[in-house]
């Protein structure tokens, strides 16, 4: 095991809002699916192994390591603790050599909840209805979960694929659901914060492919519930759906049914996290619905209507995993951009007025404005001489 070289994951995030006290979590997660397509991929094992990620002053960050799956790469969830991320954050990237391979060291089954189908039981993780089936997956070896569209009419049963462990994290720590699927195609619904019965919504994407409807109408589309569609489906074949829920309370009270909190919905729907991924937002600000409950529901996968358009049989899905964890710093306005540099060497300042760090001097590592301009508008920030002038790489 020996260290090669160390790298610097690079993460802007525009519109950053500094988390609040009410947040419970003590960590924020990134998912970093872009490593494998960066200039120095071939440094890294194939399935990421090889690395490790820690802060700019040494501390090691949690991580876990995602199986690549078809045309889909690997990727890794860090845990940074909440301290270290801010509007330009800057983390380590050891890289060893190709022979290392670690483990995981982040666990799943408290705030990070991951079904694997290559390892985990899906009883355990999501509610049974006569249309789930695990399937021998020719191209890893493995396994994938069959989620078949049935109907109910009575309403007995669910029609979807639907977890049943995933209630109970807390909504202002918004939440980010992750899907690796082996087929998804036509008509589907998802749901991110989902009842049985659908008394509550999330980010709720709607795929309609008008080609496999009773109405015979060639059209296709992809929705978001607050704003936007596409006019193509974009989530077809060997795919990740990547869906994060957003909600700021913008307003609180009480009345006879209880104690409720008013929210500005965030909500974005993707196929990854990267700079070039497929992309829907919405955003519906002021919302008046008055919310009681302060926690998620569960997560909803559902295909619909018939798989082609000869009608004999119905739509499905087919799952590889399915991974759920709660990030304050990822909403709608504030998905990171994430790029690898090499390591930085130099150390620069913060700028601050009083104990507020003051983020708008720059974007990026960019300065916005010359320390000598005596044009410019007066912010309150004040450089000593004995830091004027000099080359200073402005990182934070």
């Amino acid at each position: 095991m020996t260290l090669q070289t160390e790298l610097q994951i690079n993460i802007v995030i525009n519109n950053y809002t500094q988390r609040s006290g009410s947040y419970s979590a003590n960590y924020d997660y990134l998912l970093l699916d872009i490593l494998s397509n960066c200039s120095y991929s071939n440094l890294f094992r194939s399935d990421l192994k090889n690395l490790k990620i820690k802060t700019k002053d040494g501390t090691s960050c949690a991580v876990l390591y995602i199986p690549s799956y078809g045309s889909q790469p690997s990727a890794i969830l860090v845990r940074v603790p909440v301290g270290k991320i801010s509007q330009t954050t800057k983390l380590l990237l050891e890289v060893y050599d190709t022979s290392t391979s670690f483990s995981s060291t982040l666990s799943t089954g408290g705030e990070v909840l991951m079904f694997d189908a290559n390892n985990d039981t899906y009883s355990q993780f999501f509610m049974s209805y006569s249309g789930l089936s695990l399937n021998n997956d020719s191209t890893d070896g493995g396994k994938f979960l069959r989620a078949r569209y049935v109907p109910s009419l009575d309403g007995s049963s669910p029609t979807s694929l639907f977890t049943k462990v995933a209630s109970g994290q807390s909504l202002s720590n918004n939440r980010v659901t992750v899907a690796r699927f082996k087929r998804i195609k036509g008509c589907v619904d998802t749901n991110d914060n989902a009842t049985y019965h659908g008394t509550t919504t999330g980010t709720n994407m709607m795929q309609m492919d008008g080609n496999l409807t009773i109405y015979q109408e060639d059209m296709k589309v992809t929705s978001l519930n607050w704003d936007g569609q596409k006019s193509y489906l974009m989530f077809n074949g060997t795919e990740t759906l990547v869906q994060v829920n957003s909600n700021d309370a913008y307003a609180s009270g009480s009345d006879s049914d209880g104690n409720y909190k008013q929210y500005h919905f965030h909500g974005r729907l993707s196929n990854g996290f990267s700079n070039d991924s497929d992309f829907l937002e919405g955003f519906d600000r002021n919302n008046p619905t008055k919310i009681y409950n302060n926690n998620y529901a569960e997560v909803e996968i559902a295909p619909a209507w018939f798989l082609t358009n000869e009608f004999e049989e119905y739509n499905y899905v087919d799952l590889k995993w399915l991974l759920i964890f709660p990030s304050p710093i990822l909403g709608c306005n504030s998905i990171p951009s994430i790029t690898v540099t090499e390591k930085q060497t130099k150390t620069g300042i913060r700028l601050f007025k009083g104990s507020h760090e003051y983020p708008k001097a720059y974007r990026g590592s960019t300065l916005l404005w010359d320390d000598n301009d005596e044009d410019m508008e007066n912010t309150g920030l004040y450089l000593p001489d004995k830091i004027k002038d000099k080359n200073w790489d402005w990182v934070f």
